[in-house]
């Protein structure tokens, strides 16, 4: 176990080939890193580890169906 952590910025997690690796990849580096933390606006985080830290809204707004709004609220988080 690589005991450094790694922090994963994806402002919008939608259903894609690219989403789906982002699941594949984390859930398989969850063993080999100590903390992983991902920072995204998107509310479509039921795949991913439950050892995984994620940084989100509370809740769902109509403004998250922006792309751009997304980036800047993950940025702010």
């Amino acid at each position: 176990m690589i005991n450094n952590n790694l922090i994963i910025f994806i402002p919008s997690i939608e259903s894609g080939g690219v989403e789906k690796n982002l699941f594949l990849i984390t859930n398989y580096l969850v063993n080999k890193f100590r903390n992983i933390t991902i920072i995204t606006a998107s509310q479509n985080i039921s795949k991913f580890d439950k050892k995984i830290k994620i940084i989100k809204p509370k809740k769902n707004n109509y403004f998250l169906k922006f792309r751009y709004v997304k980036i800047i609220i993950s940025i702010f988080f």
